[in-house]
């Protein structure tokens, strides 16, 4: 278990910011009620100037001390505004300092990076050194153990470094309001007894429209408007031009699960080169101190990946360390421990016997990703045959039609019975099975299911070839 002091730090200013902006809302009346008192004293004195029946020099002193006392009147109001300009930027500063925190997620490792443990072998892309005598190695083996321990180390140094930087931020940006207030509230004391009333000296924080709503008697606490912590709220603060796999960020970007482009495909394939066998990091001899994966950054690397001269085939990247809304987790399977997996990503990841026939293709326009299919995929994952999963989705709801309900066989979940009941039994088709007795494989054998890569776009039949799956010549 690492350690977070940082972060456990940043989450209990986090919790402490948010409760305390609520609180503050209760007071915002109280501006638009100083506001109207400041205005209205200062019309009143401008309509006593103007409607004082003295004339003479009686009329012309009143009105020398009318003049100096809505000088003075319109500085103590800047000076209001100013000053309250001072605690309205320290509230987006308060908040955007928290939505910054709240970006951080709450677990280092997701699903598919913790579930890596167990993996004898992880391939990892390293192209920095050479092997012995000059020979270039592209590629370093580690177990899997190595590998997740290693990660999660650097996603907690990712982390906590992000979290002295927002502390860091909001530290700068109170002291400099703490200051800039002391100014202020110096510059207000000093007022009654100046004999001469000037500019008021401590000019407001906020941009000009923020001031301009200030003196209308308004709070302005929209978190879209700019404040003295810094950063961009749009772009989550410089996050979200890191999700793009193009962004440089990720050399080889990160495998999204969509089509791979046929620019990769028919490219020359990089074969994984290692150092000598039996040296530290080739197959027979996996790196398995964490500490020696330390100089390779493993937050943006992808590996297991079938490299080829435009780019990389499949492989793992971690989730980013410090942007919960990186796609990452989603594609990952959310967080570690189970939390964040809901009914779509447990059709969509478990991939089972029963869940393939039933969530992937069996179901493709029939059922909603609701608790349906939840159960469906349940089910499935927990049966042994396409049997079951054909009864799991037929009571969910995923029969179009009969004879229809399932996949390669799996019977109709809402069938009829007499002439229909002949007429699936006539058209039923019973896959061939591995675990079925090899010698009744047919000649040059095709598994359908090897040919079936992209949309139903651009399918085509199954091409009669042996593309070796007969497991005779294995």
């Amino acid at each position: 278990m690492v350690a977070s002091p940082k972060y456990e730090q940043l989450m209990r200013f986090a919790q402490a910011a948010e409760e305390g902006l609520i609180q503050l809302e209760k007071h915002d009346p109280l501006h638009s009620q100083t506001i109207e008192g400041l205005t209205g004293m200062i019309e009143r004195v401008k309509h006593f100037r103007e409607h004082q029946g003295f004339e003479g020099l009686t009329g012309e002193a009143i009105k020398k001390w009318l003049e100096a006392s809505l000088s003075r009147y319109d500085t103590e109001f800047t000076g209001y505004v100013s000053g309250f300009s001072h605690y309205v930027e320290a509230r987006h500063m308060l908040k955007h300092a928290a939505e910054d925190a709240r970006l951080l997620p709450p677990v280092l490792l997701d699903s598919k990076t913790a579930a890596m443990r167990d993996l004898a072998q992880v391939v990892i892309p390293y192209t920095k050194n050479m092997g012995f005598f000059g020979l270039p190695f592209n590629s370093l083996a580690t177990t899997g153990e190595a590998y997740v321990n290693a990660v999660e180390a650097q996603a907690n140094a990712a982390r906590e470094e992000q979290s002295e930087k927002i502390l860091a931020r909001m530290r700068r940006a109170s002291f400099w309001l703490a200051s800039s207030l002391h100014r202020c509230t110096d510059a207000m004391r000093k007022l009654p007894d100046s004999k001469k009333t000037a500019q008021f000296p401590v000019p407001p924080p906020s941009p000009t429209p923020v001031v301009k709503v200030i003196e209308r008697g308004n709070v302005p606490v929209s978190p879209h408007d700019p404040s003295v912590y810094g950063g961009d709220r749009d772009t989550d603060f410089g996050r979200s031009d890191q999700r793009d796999p193009k962004s440089g960020v990720y050399p080889d970007g990160y495998d999204e699960g969509g089509r791979i482009s046929d620019r990769i495909m028919s490219s020359k394939r990089i074969p994984n080169t290692f150092v000598p066998e039996g040296e530290l990091g080739s197959r027979l001899n996996p790196v398995t101190d964490p500490n020696d994966l330390m100089n390779i950054d493993l937050l943006h690397s992808r590996v297991n990946g079938d490299r080829h001269a435009n780019g990389v085939i499949g492989g793992h990247t971690p989730a980013s360390p410090i942007d919960r809304d990186h796609p990452l987790w989603r594609l990952n399977g959310g967080p570690a421990g189970g939390s964040g997996l809901g009914a779509g990503a447990l059709a969509a990841g478990a991939l089972g016997a029963g869940a393939l026939g039933a969530g992937a293709l069996g179901m493709r326009g029939s059922l909603s990703l609701n608790s349906a299919t939840a159960g469906a995929a349940g089910a499935g994952v927990g049966g042994a045959g396409g049997a079951g999963v054909a009864g799991a989705a037929g009571a969910g709801g995923a029969a179009g039609r009969p004879g229809m309900g399932g996949f390669m066989g799996a019977g109709a979940g809402a069938g009829g019975k007499g002439k229909e009941d002949r007429k699936a039994r006539r058209h039923r088709y019973t896959p061939f099975r591995f675990e079925d007795d090899e010698d009744e494989l047919p000649e040059g054998y095709v598994n359908p299911l090897s040919q079936t890569y992209g949309s139903d776009k651009d399918l085509s039949p199954a091409p009669r070839k042996d593309d070796g799956w007969d497991p005779r010549q294995w």
